[in-house]
């Protein structure tokens, strides 16, 4: 059990950075102890008197897994009230909320699906359907309205966002502060859960945004994130007279922007007034990963297919028909398809071409002699390429719940596990993974930087005691070249960002 004292200087200063403003977006490398930094100027803040119920927002592994388990590793947290909302509904205490959620979800899953049905009586059917969970739903939330929920924190994830936000109207919320733990998940200002929470933020005492990549695509990357904040205090209520007055197109069709001159510092100056970081140096912990590229070579056949839907984007599979990207989009997906042994067709089904990803998957884990690795898939084949490899493999991904993740994550950590493969979507936020081992395997890259980083950032964190090393599998002249280029720019480019910034 560790105390307050066991603080590191930096995270007393952000938690005072925290007390202090209103509103604030902490930028906290991957590792740097931003939960207990967020738990603890939670807790000071409902000591003194200042909030009263405060709702933390986080990716959904994280809120299931990390911000209860946080709270009680520290003597200063624990015992405080909490209350957990994290995933799906189906996992909650029985309560009003969760009847609410229930509800809220067979609604809008009806509505989406009513506009397809041709059929008149089915139609009719679902209409009545439709008509009979929106009264139950009215009913449970005027329930709801009426009566206060307890003075704790309260903890869920961003799948029910929208539903919290429309429980409640703007203005009317009963939690006071609202904390947004990896905020980089509200950057699309487009996204309707960005519409819906910048209409409730304004009305919280205090808002906090946490992130430890806020700019991984570069700089457009920063506006909803601190407008949800502070109100479009900074940047302005529109996104795009924001973007008009610092970017310009490089397009015709204006879908790729780049900052004008001196538009980057003048950014950043604003941010300043907002965010503060800690920087790297501060860390108790100097980061070692070490990252290295294992080479594969597509055999003829495989070749020839790809070189196909390079050029021609269609790939000529025996005893079926063509497979057709119909758009450069899904050319560069099939590719990557392609680039790791498969590709799927138009039903989704997908057709093996070649194995060598495996195989070096297979010549890797001989050569660690199983020293614990972690190995990282995109595609629902890669994982299926995976148990080939390793059968039955522990996984943390798409279909596992929230008992099954935790029983892998706690095994992992105690390495009774030698390996476990992870999608970033499902582990590439807030777990700990550093206790069962110090190795990634990327069986696949990803383009988005913050999936990249946050991955790597489970094993090279406080606490680990090894070399982090990270292993890229990587089919030579294919797109898995130049998605490694494109992380390695977009890092630097990122690191610049984050440099900018105030020190804490």
């Amino acid at each position: 059990m560790k105390n307050l004292s066991h603080l590191h200087e930096y995270q007393q200063a952000a938690i005072d950075w925290i007390f202090d403003h209103d509103r604030s977006m902490a930028l906290c490398p991957v590792g740097a102890g931003k939960t207990v930094i967020s738990w603890t100027a939670i807790a000071e803040l409902m000591d003194e008197g200042h909030v009263e119920r405060p709702i933390v927002f986080a990716p959904m592994r994280v809120a299931q897994l990390v911000w209860g388990q946080e709270r009680d590793q520290w003597t200063h947290l624990k015992g405080r009230p909490v209350v957990l909302w994290g995933g799906e509904p189906a996992a909650w205490a029985d309560s009003l909320w969760k009847t609410s959620r229930q509800l809220w979800g067979s609604r809008t899953h009806l509505e989406g699906r009513i506009g397809k049905i041709v059929d008149v009586r089915k139609r009719r059917e679902a209409e009545a359907r439709l008509s009979q969970l929106v009264t139950d739903e009215r009913k449970v939330n005027k329930a709801i309205r009426r009566a206060e929920p307890p003075k704790a924190v309260h903890i869920t994830s961003y799948e029910n966002l929208l539903w919290w936000c429309e429980l409640y109207a703007p203005g009317e919320s009963p939690f006071d502060m609202i904390v947004l733990d990896e905020c980089g998940k509200l950057k699309n200002p487009k996204s309707p859960r960005y519409k819906a929470l910048k209409k409730h933020a304004p009305h919280a005492k205090i808002v906090v945004g946490l992130n430890a990549t806020p700019a991984p695509e570069g700089l457009l990357d920063l506006y909803a994130q601190v407008s949800v904040i502070d109100g479009g205090k900074l940047f302005g209520k529109s996104f795009y007279a924001w973007r008009q007055k610092f970017f310009a197109p490089i397009d015709y069709q204006g879908f790729n922007w780049r900052p004008q001159l001196g538009a980057p510092a003048l950014i950043l100056k604003d941010l300043n007034t907002l965010a503060f970081r800690v920087d790297e140096a501060d860390l108790s912990y100097n980061k070692t990963m070490q990252h290295s590229q294992i080479e594969v070579e597509l055999p003829d056949k495989a070749r020839a297919a790809y070189t196909n839907m390079e050029n021609r984007m269609m790939v000529e599979i025996a005893d079926h028909d063509d497979i057709v990207a119909m758009s450069a989009a899904a050319a560069s997906m099939k590719l990557r398809q392609l680039a790791n042994g498969f590709v799927y067709d138009e039903e989704g089904k997908p057709h093996i071409l070649h194995t060598e990803k495996q195989d070096a998957l297979s010549n890797l884990i001989d050569d660690m002699a199983r020293e614990p690795l972690l190995i990282a898939y995109e595609f629902g084949e890669d994982l299926e390429a995976i148990r080939r490899v390793w059968r039955n493999i522990p996984y943390l991904g798409q279909g596992v719940s929230s008992a099954t993740a935790a029983e892998n994550v706690d095994k992992w950590n105690r390495r009774q596990i030698p390996a476990m493969a992870l999608h970033k979507a499902s582990a590439g936020h807030g777990i700990n993974l550093q206790a069962g081992g110090s190795h990634v395997c990327w069986y696949a890259l990803p383009w988005d930087l913050e999936g990249w980083l946050q991955l790597n950032g489970r094993v090279d964190r406080q606490g680990q005691t090894r070399a982090c090393y990270s292993h890229a599998i990587i089919a030579r002249n294919t797109i898995d070249e130049r998605v490694w280029e494109a992380l390695t720019r977009k890092d630097a480019d990122q690191t610049e960002v984050i440099k900018a910034i105030r020190r804490v």
